[in-house]
C-alpha cells in the first residue's frame, strides 16, 4: 500500500460550517434518511452504508441539496451519487436527471432509472460523463448537482456520517476518495485532528497524484477498475477541501481491492463495491484501531461472481 500525507491549508472558506452540517442532519432526519448500521469486528468499527435501500450512502447529499434548492438538477455520476438523487427526488416529489457513462455498471444504471428519473449514458468514464452534463446543464438552464463540488453534498455525505461516527470518538477512519466529499465531510464533522484518509485504488489515484504533484488532478484517462465509484479526476476547490482536512491518501492494488469485497462476503456476510473493498482494503492493513466506511453495495453480479469465486 502506498500513503500519501496531506498537509494543504483549511480552506474553512469552502468547508460546511457548524451550522450546515447540523441544518444538513435535520434535512436527512426529515427525509427518513436512517442512521448507519455500525459493527464492530475486532480492532475495527465499520460504518455501514451499503445496507441503505439506494445501496450507497450518496442519498444523503442528494437529499440535504434537493431539501434546499427544491428544483429539478442535473447530476453526473459514475452510479451512486445518480441513485441518490434519484432517490431523494422521488423522496421530494422533484425531477432529476442523470448522466452516467457508457462503462457505468448496469446494476447502478438499472437501480436510477427505477426511481422514475430520465438517465444519459454518454462517455467512457467519469469525467466524460460529466462533461457533458455541464454542457447539458447550460443548455437546458438547469442547476448542476456535482457529487462531490458542492457544500451542501459534502455536510450531507460525509458531513451527516460523521455527525453519527463523532460519540465514538475514532482515532483513524478510512473511507474511498473519489470527488472528495464524503471524507471532507467527515473530517470536518469528526474535527480538523487529520484522522480520515481516503483509499483509491492504483488504477485511478488522482487524490494521491494531486497531493504528490501539489496542484488538483482535475481529469485522469479512463482505467478500468473495481472502484468504478471513485475512478476519475478531482475538481479544484475539491482537491483543496480534502487536502486541507483529511489525513492523506492510501492506494491499494486491485487485487487487494478483490481480496477485500471476497473476506467482506465470506466473513460478515455482506456484498460490498469496489470502492467499499479500497477502504477495507487499506484498513486490512493496520493493526490498529480504525474507522472503516463501507459506502456501497452497487455491484454487477457478474463482476461479484468474478470476485467471489
Amino acid at each position: 500500500m502506498k500513503v500519501v500525507a496531506a498537509n494543504g491549508a483549511r480552506r474553512d472558506d469552502l468547508l460546511p460550517s457548524p451550522d450546515d452540517l447540523a441544518r444538513a442532519r435535520e434535512a436527512i432526519a426529515a427525509a427518513g434518511v436512517e442512521p448507519t448500521v455500525i459493527v464492530r469486528h475486532g480492532k475495527t468499527t465499520f460504518a455501514i452504508e451499503s445496507l441503505r435501500p439506494e445501496g450507497s450512502f450518496k442519498v444523503r447529499g442528494a437529499v440535504v441539496a434537493l431539501a434546499k434548492r427544491r428544483e429539478h438538477v442535473i447530476a453526473a455520476s459514475a452510479g451512486n451519487h445518480g441513485i441518490g438523487v434519484a432517490s431523494a427526488a422521488q423522496r421530494l416529489g422533484l425531477g432529476a436527471t442523470v448522466v452516467v457513462p457508457k462503462t457505468a455498471p448496469r446494476k447502478k444504471v438499472d437501480t436510477i432509472l427505477s426511481f422514475g428519473v430520465e438517465v444519459i449514458e454518454e462517455g467512457t468514464g467519469y469525467d466524460e460523463a460529466e462533461a457533458f452534463a455541464l454542457e447539458l446543464a447550460k443548455k437546458r438552464g438547469v442547476r448542476f448537482l456535482s457529487p462531490y463540488d458542492d457544500v451542501d453534498v459534502v455536510a450531507g455525505n460525509g458531513g451527516t456520517l460523521g455527525l453519527e461516527l463523532a460519540p465514538l470518538r475514532p482515532t483513524k477512519v478510512i473511507a474511498p476518495i473519489g470527488g472528495g466529499g464524503l471524507a471532507t465531510g467527515l473530517a470536518c464533522a469528526l474535527g480538523n485532528d487529520r484522522i480520515v484518509w481516503g483509499a483509491q485504488s492504483d488504477a485511478s489515484p488522482a487524490f494521491a497524484l494531486s497531493l504528490e504533484k501539489g496542484e488538483a488532478q482535475v481529469t485522469l484517462p479512463y482505467a478500468e477498475t473495481l472502484a468504478d465509484g471513485i475512478e476519475g479526476g478531482i475538481a479544484k476547490d475539491a482537491f483543496a477541501r480534502a487536502a486541507g482536512v483529511c489525513a492523506g491518501a492510501l492506494v491499494v492494488s486491485e487485487e487487494s481491492i478483490a481480496l477485500a469485497m471476497r473476506w467482506a462476503f465470506r466473513e460478515l456476510g455482506l456484498v460490498i463495491e469496489g470502492s467499499s473493498g479500497a477502504a477495507l482494503a487499506a484498513a486490512m492493513t493496520f493493526d490498529e484501531e480504525v474507522t472503516v466506511v463501507l459506502t456501497g453495495r452497487n455491484v454487477d453480479p457478474d463482476t461479484l461472481a468474478r470476485v467471489l469465486w
